[in-house]
């Protein structure tokens, strides 16, 4: 799991290249050449309680909350080969959520889901100000080492990983089965989850309800 980012200086001087800035980076995001499976509305800045965001309102909202010291962070989420994820703005969600609790603080932040490079991922901004859960003042949002790792440790946590290694580990065990006589079934179930592998992450939630 991969969190990384960096963040624009804030003050009143900065605000206007800061909002300049921001605007272009939404925008890149948004119109960044797609591959063959994603559309145009897979390409929508989301947010925490919306799945289409318009570009103006983002900028606007952050740069509403904004510090001396921060305008907005710039981050990115990429899970690994082994932490599948089939709901990427649920899975941001829920990672957002942790880091909020972790800051104790609302946190303003919109975000796009990129698939157009070998690791899907998806980039975050978040607002260099939000209001204290507590006392509902609005404080700097300042990001640590130990905050990104929170973010990868959420990351990891809201994916698939589990699931994916328990497949593993069934797989495993059915060719050991084959080498002993047993048929091609890893072979065919292999196969099929290849072919399929949202079909078992169905599955599962079936399991859930």
């Amino acid at each position: 799991m991969i969190a990384k980012g960096r963040f624009v200086k804030g003050g009143a001087a900065n605000s206007a290249s800061a909002a300049g800035h921001l605007n272009g980076h939404l925008k890149y995001l948004e119109h960044r050449s797609r591959d063959d499976q994603e559309s145009r509305e897979d390409r929508a800045i989301f947010a925490e309680d919306s799945d289409s965001v318009d570009r103006r309102d983002a900028v606007n909202d952050v740069m509403d909350h904004t510090s001396r010291s921060v305008s907005y962070h710039k981050i990115v989420l990429s899970p690994g080969e082994d932490e599948p994820v089939q709901d990427w703005r649920e899975w941001t969600r829920d990672v957002m959520a942790d880091l909020e609790a972790e800051q104790g603080k609302e946190l303003h932040w919109y975000a796009v889901h990129h698939t157009n490079t070998e690791h899907e991922h998806v980039h975050v901004v978040i607002a260099g100000a939000g209001e204290n859960f507590e006392t509902g003042q609005e404080e700097a949002v300042k990001l640590y080492s130990q905050d990104y790792q929170l973010l990868r440790e959420s990351g990891h946590e809201h994916s698939d990983h589990d699931f994916y290694h328990q497949l593993d580990d069934l797989l495993r065990e059915l060719e050991r089965q084959d080498d002993v006589g047993h048929g091609s079934v890893a072979r065919d179930l292999e196969r099929d989850l290849s072919n399929n592998l949202s079909l078992a992450f169905d599955f599962e939630g079936d399991h859930d309800r």
